[in-house]
């Protein structure tokens, strides 16, 4: 693959790279999506510049090749500042530039401005992401939600999944918008319930920025207990018919954009299908992975005021792994897994002049999972079964408006769920076997014999078809008072069918500005979440439609300073309470050893309790000269309540006591450090660089080398270095009688921990700017040092544990090219 990669790049390598690009696009109002007239748009460190025209466009031409810094001015508007731009002969830049109005009672204007997005709904700890950072980051793959899993409030999971959990938290408590479309996981292999995979299906390439707000959010957003990641995708090109061909390590892609209808739409779209079947076929492994996605994005022009916003997005992946070794399996024996993800909206966006906008999106997202578990060589024989079919059709209207009296915020959701679950496990029996087999330490025979059962799990069949609907409608203010002041304060109402449970959340946003460079910010949301789907139907007897939405209280404090205009820093406290968490009905009622019937295996309580509280220390220069800064610390602990019944006395069911007594949560990791530097040089601004292009052993010798040439017209060098002092867990107590291990009922949980964790990245990017192509290349090494980081441990019946790692060193590569 190499080979045909480096010919593929170099025999059409001109060595040619032409003098000057453009810059176009429309600037706009940030709060109405008018477009201003006047707005000054300037090339920073040039003299070139334009003013945008009686339709907020301007073009800018003649500008030199390479990245640009951008800066827009108008009165009575903040000043922005737009970084790391790719100016190339091959394609105009496209930009839609959004600039908010001064709010501020006597505030003045900012000369030089600010490199840094701000958040409409004005939460502190809210962190804008775009794509320059998304492609520096050396840990993150190209993956967006593995770049987010770098700032301070989030935890990873493990280095095989990009989950988002936040300040303590669990997985699935994240909430997913593509252009205003929920999508409740949008990964491959995703996990049912939970928000990550291994690899996530939205296209990088056409992400505009992601706005992440890890708690206290705005009462827009509902249905989510920790946070919210906003995914906004740029427009097509309206200017020429573009192409681009992706490789690396995650599939390959072939993007193409255009204008539609002359010019009153554009078009956005890419394929991507993995080869990583070809590679681990090759070397012999189990595991043989297996995706592909596809994604559309259709902007049409009804009239000025109004215009039509189409996404799809579709993702298909299935892996067979065919295992006799229960340890590199991590006990799943052998399984086929398949599953579909459809992801439709069509979004009217509709103008009201200096009144505001709205933005009414219809959307469908279905999600199929099949699972066939079985022992290996039997697999017309399962002992589990899975064709699940999920369809979320929902109907939202959101409008932004604008008075004298400030800004508001409402809307409504209306969702309608179809729920297809077809879940099936066989009898599964706990043997006991003959002891005189076991010395004490070992076995003395790979397969003693079995003298009795201990126990006899039912077999359990769950064939359910439910409708059920959600809906919700919330209504938020912000104004400034005086100077130096800025509220934000609404809340939302949301009701969930199926459980037939009504909850109402209150938000509030308080902001003091303190001087140009410092601000004060104090927060405070209640943020509900339904149970999910399968716990609600995954009960043959009904018992879980009584199960209430859990919630969280959320208090956050930060104070935040800029240093410099490109260099932002703050610090954050918060204090997040749990309630009403699902809890296993066995745990709170135990009526025997081992639950025998369904009804105490399907069935919940709202018994939970957690709690978590921190602070978090975040610093962050954007590269405006050739380098650039995140770094990032957090402190957190993370507790949850054990709710557990324990027998005493003669251990009759009236003589038994609940603990109460607070332990460490899943995911509570006391320390997390995490530090992204880069540094880029611009070689095509030297002279003996263009000298040394024209001469001929150095064309030669290129060509040859490919990639591998430390010389291109741009590079960057990128280190992410991670750090953090290992999650709890519970142990296991072998029993040989039963060859299995167990976490015993008075087990004191998440009493240990997993050795802390570490890891070193590394990536080296080169571009090219020729005159009918641009070629972006990078190698991106991942652990570099080797470390042996644990994942967990698997547990084998000969009662031996092993170490499962994460990422050992993990060279990945991948080439653009863009025509």
């Amino acid at each position: 693959m190499k080979i045909k990669v480096q010919t593929l790049l170099f025999l059409t390598f001109s060595f040619l790279t032409a003098d000057t690009g453009t810059v176009l696009g429309m600037v706009r109002d940030a709060n109405t999506l008018q477009p201003l007239v006047g707005a000054n748009v300037m090339i920073i460190d040039t003299q070139l510049g334009d003013a945008t025209d009686l339709e907020g466009k301007f073009e800018i031409t003649g500008i030199g090749v390479g990245t640009r810094h951008l800066q827009v001015r108008m009165i009575g508007y903040e000043t922005r500042v737009f970084l790391n731009l790719m100016v190339t002969t091959a394609r105009p830049l496209d930009l839609v530039i959004e600039v908010k109005m001064v709010s501020l009672e006597g505030e003045t204007v900012e000369v030089e401005g600010k490199p840094f997005t701000r958040s409409t709904a004005a939460v502190l700890s809210t962190m804008h992401v775009d794509n320059f950072e998304i492609r520096s980051d050396p840990g993150g793959t190209f993956d967006i939600q593995r770049m987010v899993q770098s700032l301070p409030s989030v935890t990873s999971a493990s280095d095989q999944e990009n989950e988002i959990i936040t300040r303590g938290g669990m997985p699935g408590e994240n909430l997913f918008l593509l252009d205003n479309i929920e999508i409740p996981n949008p990964n491959h292999f995703g996990i049912e319930g939970a928000g990550g995979g291994p690899i996530n299906m939205i296209n990088p390439l056409f992400v505009r920025e992601i706005e992440f707000t890890p708690g206290a959010f705005s009462a827009r957003y509902g249905d989510k207990a920790s946070s919210v990641m906003d995914i906004r995708l740029r427009e097509g090109s309206r200017e020429q018919f573009e192409t681009a061909f992706d490789l690396s390590m995650a599939g390959a892609s072939i993007n193409a954009e255009g204008p539609i209808a002359d010019g009153k739409g554009a078009f956005l779209t890419s394929t991507t299908w993995s080869f990583l079947d070809l590679i681990v076929e090759s070397i012999g492994m189990t595991a043989v992975p297996e995706y592909n996605n596809h994604q559309l994005k259709i902007v049409y022009d009804l009239s000025p005021s109004n215009r039509i916003i189409l996404n799809a997005l579709a993702g298909f992946d299935q892996i067979n792994i065919i295992s006799e070794n229960e340890v590199l399996t991590r006990g799943a024996e052998s399984v086929d897994w398949e599953g579909e993800v459809y992801v439709a909206g069509a979004s009217l966006q509709t103008l009201l002049g200096q009144h505001g906008y709205g933005l009414t999106t219809l959307s469908t997202v279905i999600k199929k999972s099949y699972t066939w578990v079985y022992n290996f060589g039997e697999k017309d024989y399962p002992w589990f079964s899975r064709d699940n079919i999920i369809s979320e059709h929902t109907l939202k209207s959101d409008w932004s408006l604008r008075s004298d009296l400030g800004s508001f915020s409402v809307g409504a959701l209306l969702r309608n769920i179809d729920f297809s679950y077809n879940e099936w496990g066989g009898i599964d029996s706990l043997f006991l076997y003959d002891m005189s087999f076991w010395d004490g330490e070992q076995w003395t025979v790979d397969d003693p014999l079995t003298i009795g059962v201990s126990h006899i799990q039912p077999e359990f069949n769950f064939n359910e078809n439910e409708t059920t609907w959600k809906m919700g409608t919330y209504g938020q203010w912000q104004a400034g008072l005086g100077k130096r002041v800025q509220v934000t304060a609404g809340g939302r109402i949301d009701y969930f069918t199926a459980t037939e449970e009504l909850v109402m959340s209150p938000r509030v946003n308080l902001e003091l500005f303190l001087d140009d460079e410092t601000n004060l910010h104090m927060g405070y949301g209640k943020h509900y979440q339904y149970p999910g789907y399968y716990l609600v139907y995954r009960d043959p007897d009904d018992l879980n439609y009584d199960l209430k939405a859990k919630f969280t209280h959320q208090f956050v404090v930060g104070i935040e300073h800029f240093f410099a205009p490109d260099f932002r820093g703050s610090l954050e406290a918060f204090y997040k309470m749990y309630q009403n968490l699902p809890t296993h009905y066995y745990w709170t009622n135990p009526k025997e050893k081992y639950p025998s019937t369904l009804e105490h295996r399907t069935h919940w309580l709202n018994e939970g309790e957690a709690r978590s509280r921190g602070f978090e220390l975040f610093l962050q220069k954007k590269m405006t000269q050739n380098w650039h800064l995140l770094l990032s610390y957090a402190w957190s602990h993370s507790q949850a309540k054990d709710m557990r019944l324990f027998f005493t006395g003669s251990g009759s069911l009236n003589d038994k006591e609940q603990g109460g007594e607070w332990y460490d949560w899943d995911y509570d990791i006391r320390h997390q450090f995490t530090f992204i530097g880069g540094w880029k040089k611009k070689f095509h601004k030297e002279a003996w660089y263009q000298d040394l292009k024209k001469k001929k052993w150095f064309r030669i010798a290129s060509t040859v080398l490919g990639p591998l040439n430390p010389l291109a017209d741009e590079v960057e060098l990128n280190v992410r270095f991670g750090y953090n002092s290992g999650r709890p867990y519970t142990e296991r107590t072998y029993f040989p009688e039963l060859r299995d291990w167990v976490a015993t009922e008075d087990a004191d949980w998440n009493s240990l921990r997993f050795p802390e964790y570490h890891r070193l990245d590394f990536m080296f990017l080169q571009r090219w700017m020729l005159p009918k192509m641009n070629i972006v290349a990078y190698v991106n090494i991942m652990n570099i040092y080797d470390r042996n980081n644990i994942w967990d441990y698997a547990y084998s019946s000969d009662g031996t544990k092993e170490e499962v790692w994460q990422y050992k060193t993990m060279p990945v590569g991948g080439v653009t090219l863009e025509f």
